[in-house]
C-alpha cells in the first residue's frame, strides 16, 4: 500500500535550470522597480510624495516567492497531476477576472453572482482554448493568462486617453492606434505590477505541477483531451453569442456611456457583450415597399432655402479640426488669454452661420464624425462601438460627394497622417473622393506641434491644392481636410503652454496645454479664412470639431459645472463663412450628420431627396447622435430611452438601412442625383 508521501512529495532541487529560472524572476523584478520606482510613492497627509511600503514589500515578497517557487520540486501520480492541471486551467480564469478588473478599478466586491459567473465564462472561453492548443496545462495558464493581462493593461491605458474602454471594432484600427500612441506618456500602477508578478508567479507554479520526463500519453488520449476542451469553448461561444447568455446573466451594455457600463459588468464581459451587435439589424418594419412610399413622399418636400448665393459654382471647403471645441462657450472657466479670439470674433461678426454642433464620439474615433458628416447618416442607429469605415465602407456609397461630384466637383481628401489610418485609403474611393492627400505626399513643408503637423502646415496644404487645382483644370473643387494636430497625447514637456485657466493656473496641466493648441489652431484658421477672403472667386468653408479632447476628470468637472455631460461632453463648435454674402446667425443645436447639408445650401446648391429629409427632420429634432437626441425645444433623450418621436427616428432609420445595407432594393435617386 502506498504512503501518503508516496503519493506526493515535494522537495527543493538546487539545478542549474532552476537557479538560471530564479535569476531570471529575480532580474525581471528588479528591472521593473529600477526603471518604474515612482509608481511605489504616494502623497502623505501633507500632500508629499512618500515610499508606499505595502507595495514595496508585497511586491518583494512576491518576487522572492516566485523565484523560490523555481527550486521546488513536486512529484505526484500521473492522473493527480492531470487532475490539477485541469483544475488550474478551470480555476485561474477567476483569478485572470479579479486581476484584470483590479487594474482597471472596477468594483467587482460589489457584484453580484451572475456577473463573476459572466466574467468567469469569458476568461474560460480564452483558457480553453489554450489548452486545446497546447494541451499542456502550464502552457495553456501562461497563454490564457498573457492575454488577460495584455488586455486588463492595454484597456486601462485606452480608458485613460480616450475614455472608454477597448470594443470589439478597435482591433480593426490597432494600426490607426499605432500611429498616434507615441503621443502619450504610459506610467504603470501599482496593480498592474502586482498582478503581472502575480501572473510570472502563478506560470512558474502551474510549470512545476505538469509531468516532465514522463512516456508520452497514447495518441488517442492526447486527441481526446484537445477536442474535450475545444468541445467547452465552442459550448462558450455559443452560450455567450447565438444564445446570448450574458443577457441572462444581467449583462446589458450602455451604448451612451461604454466606460460606465464596463465598470458595471466587468472588463470583459462588457467586452464580450459588445460582440452581439456587431450585425447590423433591419429596423423595425423596414420593406424596400415603404422605402418607395417614402421617396415618393419626400419627392413633395420643398428644396430648402440658399444660405449663399455665389453666382457660380464655389470652391468648396470643409475642415473637420481634430479634437476641436470651445470650452468657453459653457462660460463656466475663464482662460487667459482667449484661446479662440479670432473664432470668437467672427460668431459676434453676423457675418457666419455658427453654432453648436454635437458629436457621436467623446476622446476618439474620428471617423465616425467623418462618416456622419460625409454621409448625412447618423451613429445612432449603428452597433455600439462600430467604425463605419472599417465595417461598412466596403462599396460606393452615397454622400456628399458623390452629390458634389454631380455638379462635376473634383473631390480631394487630405489628412497628415498615415493613410492606412481608420482604412481612409479603403474608404475614400468608395465615397466619392478622387484624391487622398496623407502625410507621406504633403507638397508644403510641414512643421510640427507637440510632434504631429501643425494646423497651419494643413491649412498651407489646403491653398497648395486650390492654386494648383486653378491652374490644371477649370472645374469646381471640393476640398476636405482633416487635422491632426490637438490630438490627444496633451503630456509634452517640451511644449511651450500659453493659455491657463484663469484662478486655476497649473492645477490641469493637460488640459492648459490643449488649450495653448487651440490657440495656435485659431491663429492658423484666421490666417486662411484671410487668404481666401482675398480670392476673386467664391469659396464657402465649413470648420467643426469632432469631439472633446480627453482630459482630467477635475478639469471635465469644472467646465461641465451646471451641465448635463450625457450630451454637452459631445459638443462642438461650427461655423460657415463664405467671401460672397451668407446668411449669417447662430444656430443653437445641430448635429454632425446635417452639416452637409447646410453647407450644400450655403454654396447655393441643390441636394437629393434624402437631403431635403434631413433638412426637415433637423426642424423637429436638430440633434440625433449615438448618445442621444435634443429635439426643437431644447428636450433631450437618451439613446434607447422612450421618446415622442419614435416614428420619425424609425422613418430615418429606414432611410439609412436602405442607403447603406440593401444594395439590392436601393432607391438610388433618393440619395444621388443625375
Amino acid at each position: 500500500m502506498l504512503t501518503i508521501k508516496e503519493k506526493f512529495t515535494l522537495q527543493l532541487r538546487l539545478s542549474r535550470g532552476n537557479l538560471f529560472a530564479a535569476l531570471a524572476v529575480l532580474l525581471v523584478s528588479a528591472f521593473f522597480f529600477a526603471l518604474e520606482w515612482p509608481i511605489a510613492l504616494e502623497k502623505d497627509s501633507a500632500g508629499q510624495p512618500a515610499l508606499c511600503w505595502e507595495f514595496v514589500l508585497g511586491f518583494s515578497a512576491l518576487s522572492v516567492f516566485g523565484a523560490g517557487l523555481c527550486f521546488v520540486q513536486v512529484e505526484m501520480p500521473p492522473r493527480l497531476r492531470e487532475g490539477v492541471g485541469w483544475l488550474l486551467v478551470t480555476a485561474l480564469p477567476l483569478a485572470a477576472f479579479i486581476a484584470v478588473d483590479m487594474i482597471n478599478g472596477t468594483r467587482i466586491w460589489q457584484f453580484p453572482g451572475q456577473r463573476w459567473v459572466a466574467n468567469y465564462l469569458c476568461y474560460l472561453l480564452v483558457f480553453t482554448l489554450a489548452y486545446a492548443l497546447t494541451r499542456r496545462p502550464w502552457a495553456a495558464v501562461a497563454i490564457g493568462g498573457l492575454v488577460a493581462m495584455t488586455f486588463g493593461i492595454a484597456n486601462y491605458f485606452v480608458v485613460q486617453f480616450r475614455g472608454q474602454p477597448i470594443l470589439p471594432w478597435d482591433f480593426q484600427s490597432f494600426a490607426t492606434a499605432m500611429t498616434v500612441s507615441g503621443g502619450y506618456e504610459y506610467v504603470p500602477t501599482q496593480k498592474m505590477a502586482v498582478s503581472a508578478m502575480g501572473y510570472i508567479c502563478t506560470v512558474v507554479l502551474c510549470y512545476k505541477l505538469s509531468p516532465h520526463g514522463l512516456p508520452a500519453p497514447p495518441r488517442s488520449l492526447r486527441l481526446a483531451e484537445r477536442f474535450s476542451a475545444l468541445a467547452v469553448s465552442v459550448l462558450l461561444v455559443v452560450m455567450l453569442f447565438p444564445l446570448n447568455g450574458l443577457e441572462g446573466l444581467g449583462i446589458s451594455v450602455w451604448a451612451w456611456n461604454q466606460k460606465t457600463s464596463s465598470e458595471r459588468t466587468g472588463i470583459a464581459a462588457g467586452f464580450f457583450a459588445n460582440v452581439n451587435f456587431m450585425l447590423v439589424e433591419e429596423p423595425a418594419g423596414y420593406s424596400a415597399g415603404r422605402v418607395k412610399k417614402l421617396a415618393k413622399q419626400l419627392d413633395e418636400l420643398p428644396e430648402p432655402a440658399r444660405l449663399g448665393r455665389p453666382g457660380k459654382l464655389p470652391t468648396i471647403i470643409a475642415i473637420m479640426n481634430e479634437s476641436m471645441t470651445d470650452f468657453g462657450s459653457l462660460g463656466t472657466l475663464r482662460f487667459t488669454p482667449d484661446n479662440q479670439p479670432f473664432l470668437h470674433s467672427m460668431q459676434k461678426s453676423g457675418e457666419v452661420l455658427y453654432g453648436t454642433a454635437y458629436s457621436s464620439v467623446y476622446g476618439g474615433n474620428t471617423c465616425n464624425s467623418e462618416y456622419e458628416f460625409l454621409t448625412g447618416n447618423t451613429m445612432a442607429f449603428l452597433p455600439a462601438g462600430s467604425k463605419p469605415y472599417q465595417q461598412y465602407i466596403d462599396a460606393p456609397h452615397s454622400g456628399l460627394p458623390d452629390i458634389l461630384k454631380s455638379y462635376g466637383y473634383h473631390c480631394t481628401a487630405i489628412h497628415p497622417g498615415d493613410r492606412g489610418a481608420w482604412q481612409r485609403i479603403e474608404a475614400y474611393p468608395q465615397l466619392g473622393f478622387d484624391e487622398f492627400v496623407d502625410a507621406e505626399i504633403f507638397d508644403v513643408a510641414r512643421t510640427f506641434e507637440h510632434r504631429l503637423t501643425s494646423d497651419s502646415s494643413c491649412y498651407e496644404q489646403v491653398i497648395y491644392e486650390y492654386e494648383r487645382w486653378q491652374q490644371v483644370d477649370g472645374s469646381p473643387l471640393f476640398l476636405f481636410n482633416v487635422t491632426i494636430q490637438n490630438h490627444g497625447g496633451y503630456e509634452d514637456p517640451h511644449y511651450n503652454t500659453t493659455v491657463r485657466v484663469a484662478g486655476a493656473e497649473g492645477r490641469w496641466p493637460q488640459a492648459e496645454q490643449y488649450l495653448s493648441l487651440t490657440r495656435s489652431s485659431d491663429r492658423a484658421l484666421e490666417d486662411l479664412l484671410d487668404y481666401f477672403e482675398r480670392r476673386p472667386d467664391p469659396v464657402v468653408v465649413l470648420f467643426f470639431g469632432d469631439h472633446w479632447p480627453k482630459l482630467e476628470d477635475g478639469f471635465n468637472q469644472a467646465v461641465l459645472e451646471g451641465y448635463d455631460s450625457t450630451l454637452d461632453m459631445y459638443r462642438v463648435p461650427f461655423f460657415l463663412w463664405a467671401n460672397y454674402p451668407l446668411r449669417g446667425g447662430e444656430m443653437e443645436a445641430v448635429s454632425l450628420n446635417y452639416l452637409s447639408g447646410l453647407l450644400l445650401r450655403a454654396a447655393g446648391l441643390e441636394g437629393t431627396g434624402y437631403t431635403k429629409y434631413l433638412e426637415d427632420l433637423r426642424q423637429e429634432l436638430p440633434v440625433i447622435t449615438d448618445i442621444g437626441y435634443m429635439d426643437w425645444e431644447g428636450s433631450r433623450f437618451r439613446a434607447g430611452e422612450p421618446n415622442p418621436y419614435t416614428q420619425r427616428l424609425n422613418e430615418y432609420a429606414v432611410l439609412q438601412y436602405n442607403n447603406s445595407f440593401d444594395d439590392a432594393n436601393k432607391v438610388g435617386a433618393l440619395f444621388g442625383r443625375e
